[in-house]
């Protein structure tokens, strides 16, 4: 499990979009952009699972789940 998991959730929760997307989608998403996530401010971060979730909704579930595994997740 990502130490991210919880994180994505509070922050999808702040969003008012709880149970958007599971949260290993919007991690994949993430990571493709920024590869690392640990140097993010809690604002950045906050945006990047914003701009995951808006990623999510404009393709296909299958393209998000394939990102996720590609990274482990």
């Amino acid at each position: 499990m990502s130490a991210y998991r919880e994180l994505i959730r509070e922050a999808m929760a702040r969003a008012g979009r709880v149970g958007a997307a599971d949260p290993r989608h919007v991690e994949g998403w993430m990571r493709l952009e920024r590869g690392c996530l640990d140097g993010l401010s809690a604002e950045q971060f906050q945006r990047e699972v914003e701009i995951a979730l808006q990623c999510i909704e404009a393709g296909p579930l299958t393209d998000s789940e394939s990102l996720a595994q590609s990274y482990g997740l």
